[in-house]
């Protein structure tokens, strides 16, 4: 353990803090989150700092409830009204980022809690004592059903005792979720005498529980109790979660909210022992896999819905299947003939795919080799799709960007949702230039942060409806043959899009919606005459706003606000004031030449004197990764201030 407010030695930071080297400028065609975790190392927090001493300060106990939860990062309002923001390694998460260096240190996570029965979910392995006879005919209410956070747990039904003829006795069962209708739950269980069909079928109680008790964050909700929480407060200034536990209370309509979860929970049926090499086809696809049946197919469905996705993007789609090598123990295939490429980069682990296009042929075909990581194979299928659909992956900056998008990509989510290293990285580094990122003559898994740069531009511009028409036509040209043309295409808003670039990388976070964030560049401003009056109507759930007015240094000009909005889910409806906190309250900023002066606080009437000349933008004062839950919209009336006026006359 380590010490609060001692220096440590290099052994316990060794033990505590167990450091990802990202030393990956060999590794070729590897994904981002790989690169971030292809080397595993042992060296000292001086050492990978430049010789910065971090050290534990203090720990810290707190208890509060859930503000927000992203991946690498929980908010907790604490039981005295603090704000707490913590990184935090999630059960199934890679590292936390700590000074811009990933780290691992997996915190202590117990969860739990009682919900309505109601919320039980098809393919969940559930446990509870019931009543049967030997024929399978159950008797009496199920008044509590515990969820078992191993969805591959044994299903079984024994008996407690032994049942007289034709009498219900207590039984034992730990059975699959097929449904539950009317208070009639049905369940899949071992195949027997009592369950000939494999199905099994109980009352439950009108008022009957659900009990979760897991150690995964992935069921946490705003809202939910934070009953302890341990936080290491490091010299860095940052916090860090050693041990949490939550319990369950927030209302919710569904358990299970992962994509991954969904899918593990749907595939709990087969079998997850690891299997032998063999051809699995699905509509899209073509595995050759040792994959477990269970893991092949959650992997598959993955796979698919990124095809639809991307398909759906472009309009476009491969002609044939694509093939896909997903080999977690090479030993099982001493016998087949694998590309000798495809072998290296399975045995680093990472992927490759390989683009052929034989004379005569109409299209290309492209074989993807991956280990069985399931990020590595989506990064590659993205690649092994472009190929088969257009002949080409376009230049580097595309071909690897959008394929750390392709990964990412979820049915329904517009948020970014990205390792949080990649986030710590790209936020608190040197910003890199736009004409850098874009430049000719790169080649691919050349480093982890060229891969994040990439992402980052083609993410803004693939979800920037500013500029996502046109970035979509200039990857369709450059897929297909045409030159890079990224300079014709965005040569004219090359400022604006520079700027936008700016801005994401300085506030984006997981959580953050470009969508929203994107800025208006189309609304018209001028200067207010002595009897004018502007009115502008500000969502929550936006970024920098526009109004009409163009401020001229020096001059004072009178606002007042009508309307209430709401920043959390949680939260209650304010006017433009906002909490006591500051959350809600209208604040605004002045853009002259892409340079902004502000943010400055307004609120809901009063006064505010311009400090240089620019256009007046206004937001909802709130973190820019939590902007999708705002609700609400402000109407702002503008004019100039009038000595002797006490108010604006509306």
């Amino acid at each position: 353990m380590l010490a609060p407010a001692k220096k440590m030695s290099d052994r316990q930071i060794g033990g505590e803090f167990d450091v990802i080297q990202s030393e990956c400028s060999r590794r070729k065609k590897r994904p981002l989150r790989l690169m971030l975790i292809a080397l595993v190392g042992v060296l000292t927090l001086a050492d990978r700092l430049n010789g910065q001493d971090i050290r534990v300060e203090r720990e810290v106990r707190e208890t509060g409830i859930i503000r927000q939860i992203q991946p690498g990062l929980v908010s907790v309002i604490t039981t005295d009204g603090r704000t707490l923001d913590c990184a935090i390694q999630n059960k199934h998460e890679e590292a936390i980022a700590i000074a811009g260096i990933p780290f691992r240190m997996p915190a202590t996570i117990s969860v739990n809690g009682s919900l309505p029965s109601s919320l039980v979910e098809k393919g969940m392995i559930v446990q509870f004592i019931g009543r049967s006879n030997e024929f399978g005919k159950t008797a009496g209410q199920i008044d509590v059903l515990q969820v078992l956070a191993d969805s591959t747990s044994k299903l079984q039904i024994d008996f407690l005792e032994r049942p007289e003829p034709g009498k219900p006795a207590r039984v034992d069962v730990v059975g699959r979720v097929i449904n539950l209708t009317k208070n009639k739950l049905q369940l899949q269980v071992p195949k027997s005498k009592w369950a000939k069909q494999e199905r099994i079928l109980f009352e439950v109680a009108e008022k009957s529980t659900l009990l979760i008790r897991t150690n995964d964050l992935n069921l946490v909700r705003p809202g939910d109790e934070v009953v302890k929480m341990l936080i290491y407060e490091l010299s860095s200034g940052e916090k860090v979660v050693k041990e949490i536990e939550v319990r369950l209370t927030a209302p919710r309509e569904t358990v299970t909210t992962s994509y991954h979860d969904k899918l593990e929970q749907k595939f709990s049926h087969l079998s997850d022992e690891s299997g032998q090499p063999r051809e699995v086809v699905s509509a899209n696809f073509v595995l050759y896999t040792d994959l477990s049946d269970r893991n092949c197919q959650i992997l598959l469905a993955k796979l698919e819905t990124m095809h639809a996705l991307i398909g759906g993007y472009f309009g476009k789609r491969p002609q044939i299947p694509i093939e896909c090598y997903v080999i977690s123990d090479l030993q099982k295939w001493q016998s087949t003939s694998l590309h000798p490429e495809g072998v290296v980069k399975i045995l680093e682990p990472a992927g490759v795919t390989i683009t052929t296009k034989q004379p005569g042929a109409l299209a290309a075909k492209a074989v993807v080799y991956s280990c069985d990581k399931h990020g590595v194979c989506q990064h590659e299928a993205v690649h092994a799709f472009c190929a088969q659909a257009f002949g080409s992956t376009g230049p580097v900056w595309y071909s690897e960007g959008m394929a750390e998008m392709g990964q990412y990509w979820k049915p329904g989510e517009l948020a970014v949702n990205i390792d949080p290293v990649v986030i710590d990285y790209l936020t608190n580094s040197s910003k890199k230039k736009l004409q850098d990122i874009v430049a000719a003559g790169q080649i691919t898994g050349d480093t982890w942060q060229a891969y994040a740069w990439r992402w980052a531009l083609c993410h803004l511009l693939a979800n920037n409806p500013n500029y996502s028409r046109r970035f979509k036509k200039l990857g369709l040209e450059m897929m297909s043959g045409g030159p890079d043309s990224f300079e014709q295409a965005f040569g004219n808003v090359a400022d604006k899009i520079s700027f936008e670039y700016d801005q994401f990388v300085q506030n984006f976070g997981n959580g953050y919606r470009v969508d929203l964030c994107a800025w208006d560049w189309n609304t018209p401003a001028s200067n207010l005459l002595t009897t004018e009056r502007i009115k502008s109507t500000i969502r929550a759930a936006g970024g920098w706003q526009p109004t009409k007015l163009l401020a001229r240094e020096g001059i004072s000009y009178d606002f007042v606000t009508e309307g209430e909005w709401r920043v959390s889910a949680l939260g209650n409806s304010t006017t433009a004031d906002g909490d006591s906190a500051g959350q809600g309250k209208l604040i605004g900023i002045l853009l002259h030449d892409f340079q902004i002066e502000g943010p400055f606080d307004l609120g809901a009437k009063g006064s505010f004197v311009a400090p240089v000349d620019g256009q007046l933008y206004l937001r909802c004062a709130d973190r820019w990764t939590e902007l999708a839950d705002n609700e609400g919209t402000i109407s702002v009336h503008l004019r100039k201030s009038r000595i002797g006026d006490k108010e604006i006359d509306k």
